[in-house]
């Protein structure tokens, strides 16, 4: 039984990530662009942000999966 591994620095990179957004686990394409300092365009291109009821949103551990 082989547990998928956590890429190196995930753990500091979902802290880092909490911090900023302590609120929910979902964040906005304006969120992820704050925190990245990338623009809308740039974060809604590169991450795979899901949709409901018209909100796109990715989760923060997600993102912190796909920063590290």
């Amino acid at each position: 039984n082989t547990m998928a591994r956590e890429a190196p620095g995930y753990r500091d990179q979902l802290e880092s990530i909490i911090t900023a957004f302590p609120k929910g686990e979902r964040l906005t394409v304006a969120d992820v662009a704050h925190y990245t300092g990338w623009s809308r365009r740039v974060v809604s291109r590169i991450f795979p942000f899901k949709e409901l009821d018209g909100i796109k949103f990715i989760t923060r551990t997600t993102l912190a999966r796909l920063l590290s």
